[in-house]
């Protein structure tokens, strides 16, 4: 039997209005697309992407583990892994919608290296999509980077980094998944001088909130679709 065609679907910041017309193509017509959501999580963003395009196939659920334990987080990833494999080598199309872009700090990174070694001639399709902080450069209307300005991305989720930090003149800093980090990051960028600060959470979705003030950001409570860029020119 033929292996079905794997599609990695990056579906944007979580607004069915930022899919590429590929990524609904693709999405409307997979025979299985697996959504994800997190263990203490109430509902699935990419499931509600995936159910505005009233697909024609199976959206099936997966949880992810955020777990400090690795062990436990690598196990949930083997675990998910499988079930999809298991539906390729059924001959099934499958599509794994993720937030932001599939090949951009995404979950989809992780199942596709156990995939590819299971079934090493897998067909696979990527499809991109919008990141978090284009996003986050959109909405609030700031240019993320022009001329010979570096962009930098950083995962931010320890507290434990943010004294490790330098922003370089002329750069853009991106903090990622800032929610566990926020208050020791905003105390190291209250020592740095000539920086401009931009903070988002919830990007195109009902909570959106974009700050700027530092005071105002610390007020906040914990979220995990939350970002900072720091500007310095």
């Amino acid at each position: 039997m033929k292996t079905g065609t794997l599609y990695g679907v990056g579906i944007g910041p979580g607004d069915p209005r930022y899919l590429t017309l590929r990524a609904a193509d693709v999405l409307r017509s997979a025979d299985v697309v697996f959504t994800v959501i997190s263990p203490n999580a109430e509902s699935s963003t990419s499931r509600a992407v995936v159910e505005y395009l009233k697909p024609r196939g199976e959206i099936r659920l997966q949880v992810f583990s955020m777990s400090r334990d690795k062990a436990v987080r690598e196990e949930q990833v083997r675990a998910n892994a499988e079930a999809i494999i298991a539906e390729l080598r059924a001959g099934r199309d499958c599509a794994f919608a993720t937030l932001g872009d599939a090949m951009t700090y995404s979950t989809f990174g992780y199942v596709l290296k156990i995939i590819r070694r299971a079934i090493p001639d897998l067909n696979l399709e990527i499809v991109p999509g919008i990141t978090s902080f284009a996003t986050l450069a959109a909405k609030a209307g700031a240019v993320l980077v022009e001329n010979l300005e570096q962009l930098r991305v950083i995962p931010s989720f320890r507290s434990d980094m943010a004294e490790t930090l330098d922003f370089p003149k002329g750069s853009t800093t991106i903090l990622l998944k800032t929610y566990r980090s926020r208050k020791a990051l905003l105390d190291r960028l209250a020592r740095e001088e000539n920086v401009e600060i931009v903070y988002g959470e919830q990007l195109a979705m009902e909570g959106q909130t974009l700050l700027t003030d530092v005071d105002a950001i610390r007020e906040r409570s914990e979220e995990y679709l939350s970002l900072i860029m720091v500007k310095k020119p």
